[in-house]
């Protein structure tokens, strides 16, 4: 898996995960939204990735589970970067919306803040790690390999 495929995941993971955040704002959907965004947003990524084979060809089970968890990591960063100052900004303007005590921690103690982004990283980065290995199971069992599928780019570049 070359770096230039993995810059394009962390890119596009971190749109969705921004993405993410902006729909997790409304109070009735932000169990729906963690919950798709803790499990699948590995597999969205990869899927969108791996249409016509413009990003992204054949994986091993070891590259996706190594994407998963690249994918998985940037993917909370990005939720969290979107979806905090949101919070914020909805809160300063609508004191009933419910704030998850984010403005607080970001005043308080900013640290606890930072130390609880990175362990919802890491958490979200295992479990699309399994996600994307189980994904990529079922497409190496779907897709024929192709003869130089261990080459070291992942990509086709036709001019």
């Amino acid at each position: 898996m070359s770096q230039f495929v993995v810059k394009r995941a962390i890119i596009f993971s971190l749109i969705l995960g921004a993405l993410f955040g902006l729909l997790a704002l409304l109070p009735m959907l932000i169990g729906l939204v963690i919950f798709i965004f803790g499990f699948f947003s590995s597999v969205i990524i990869i899927l969108y990735m791996k249409r016509n084979e413009k990003h992204l060809s054949f994986l091993t089970n070891e590259q996706g589970a190594i994407l998963g968890g690249i994918i998985g990591f940037f993917a909370t960063v990005g939720f969290f970067v979107s979806f905090c100052p949101m919070v914020c900004i909805i809160h300063s303007i609508f004191k009933s919306y419910y704030s998850y005590a984010i403005p607080e921690m970001l005043s308080l103690g900013l640290w606890l803040f930072f130390v609880i982004v990175f362990m919802t990283a890491i958490i979200f980065a295992m479990t699309n790690s399994a996600t994307a290995m189980g994904l990529t199971f079922i497409l190496g069992q779907i897709e024929k390999k192709p003869d130089d599928y261990d080459a070291p780019l992942d990509i086709k570049i036709e001019d």
